[in-house]
């Protein structure tokens, strides 16, 4: 009797009524967890799994839980009267993947960093639904990273990138110095489909609790919201703060929550027995600081201080050799200039030779001055402006206007609501119009609209005649 119901991939259970409400949801939700108390019995693995944690991913194929250094994956199965974990995965290996993350993007599993075996790493690892077993995926560099207090990172599944505060710590645990290895330091953003990092900056040296993603950036329980996007930080109204604070304060949180996470704008949590609690955000309840999250920095490039020395060695080389060159031909044409003078006498019929070369008038440039234009804020654009630009191009270029539900399918949020529809589309075309109008100098936009001839409520959008071959020139990457 007591082997009936059970299966080698099937552990049947209670399920927390947060779980429930999060399998309920039809899309994706980026779900955040601090909680070390297992929710799957993992009885065949050593006791310190049962204690390491968990992720857990949600999208539009189900509820998943992954038990931190494990690499096994377990999904919610809702088809029968009593909810089941049941185990989807083949792996074999554990121990390597410690405070790890793991989360979705495209129908993918992803899983990145981690500690274990006294290294950390910085691998991003892709689960194969043929083999049932983890990938490593090819990145230019090794950033170390694991989720420890103040392990930050953001998922942005619209640009498809993975940014994370860079450990400034060896990633070997046994080593007595950490300048036996090259260490990256600073907030990098990881481009997930061509695996390529580049340095964004540097974060203050603080500790990071992200408990929620939300539309306008990440919620922190400490400081507020984080807009890494637009680089700022939001502080929570005093109504917004009692909120939260009487949700955590209550007895239901004496452990952390087992889920946080949020549907839009509505913040949810709950613990592994208790009703789970929500709270709903408005942009009203957000004051922007004018705080920046982090410090940018000119160059994108992945130089360390050893790399960056022998750069500038290099360079303060060449400038000194360039000026050596320019004062030795400076003292020969002194030299040669001077016995051309004397020796050289005026001839009948030919114009005497100018004693002050100053005096030689040179064309008049004032009038007409040559018009330079600056490259570097075409730099600026970023992938989803890019894109967006090149796609309103390519209609423009066919005399056709581009509809707001052409515009959302390129941006990514045609599945979004309506809110978040408008301020991703207000927010691209601002900051396309803001950036390219400091190349054309012009009244007139570069991103134009107009009335839509079969809904006067809604507009059609399309590149100003006057700037097309300015936009050719950019997504020609003239």
């Amino acid at each position: 009797m007591l082997i009936i119901g059970y299966g080698p991939f099937s552990l049947g259970q209670g399920i927390p009524p947060i779980l429930k409400k999060l399998s309920s949801y039809k899309g994706t939700v980026l779900v955040y967890s601090q909680n070390l108390q297992s929710l799957v019995d993992l009885s065949d693995l050593p006791a310190n799994f049962t204690t390491a944690g968990y992720n857990l991913i949600k999208d539009p194929s189900g509820l998943y839980v992954l038990p931190q250094g494990t690499g096994r994956i377990y999904k919610l199965d809702t088809t029968k009267v009593e909810y089941q974990w049941q185990r989807i995965d083949s792996t074999f290996f554990t121990g390597y993947n410690f405070r790890s993350i793991a989360f979705s993007l495209d129908s993918i599993f992803y899983s990145f960093g981690g500690n274990g075996f006294w290294v950390t790493n910085g691998t991003l690892r892709n689960f194969n639904q043929f083999s049932k077993q983890w990938d490593a995926a090819m990145l230019s560099e090794n950033i170390y990273w694991h989720k420890l207090a103040g392990g930050f990172y953001m998922l942005d599944t619209a640009s498809k990138t993975l940014s994370i505060k860079a450990i400034s710590a060896p990633s070997s645990e046994v080593l007595k110095s950490s300048s036996a290895e090259k260490i990256k330091e600073g907030l990098y953003q990881l481009n997930i489909k061509t695996g390529d990092w580049a340095r964004m900056g540097k974060m203050k040296d603080t500790s990071h609790l992200i408990i929620a993603t939300l539309p306008w950036g990440l919620l922190n329980i400490g400081f507020g919201v984080m807009d890494l996007a637009n680089n700022r930080y939001f502080s929570f109204s005093q109504r917004l703060k009692s909120k939260i604070l009487g949700i955590l304060s209550s007895n239901r949180y004496a452990y952390p929550a087992i889920a946080t996470f949020a549907f839009d704008s509505v913040f949810y949590m709950g613990s592994q027995f208790h009703p789970y609690d929500s709270v709903v955000i408005s942009r009203a309840d957000l004051i922007d600081t004018g705080i920046p999250v982090y410090e940018p920095i000119e160059s994108p490039g992945l130089l360390d201080d050893v790399e960056a020395e022998s750069f500038l060695l290099v360079i303060l080389g060449f400038v000194s050799s360039f000026l050596g060159l320019l004062l030795y031909k400076a003292k020969k044409s002194k030299h040669t200039g001077a016995v051309e003078t004397a020796v050289t006498p005026a001839i009948e019929g030919l114009p005497a030779p100018v004693d002050n070369p100053k005096a030689v008038v040179a064309p008049d440039t004032e009038k007409h001055p040559t018009s330079f234009r600056s490259t570097r804020i075409l730099e600026l654009l970023e992938e989803r402006e890019r894109s967006l630009l090149e796609f309103l191009f390519n209609h423009s270029a066919d005399e056709r206007l581009t509809s707001i539900e052409e515009i959302n399918k390129v941006v990514g949020v045609q599945n979004r609501s309506v809110e978040i529809q408008k301020r991703m589309r207000s927010d691209l075309i601002g900051s396309i119009n803001q950036k390219l109008g400091i190349v054309t100098r012009d009244a007139k936009p570069v991103v134009d609209k107009q009335r839509s001839e079969f809904d006067k409520r809604s507009f059609d959008y399309f590149i100003h005649p006057a700037h097309m071959e300015l936009v050719e020139k950019i997504i020609r990457k003239k």
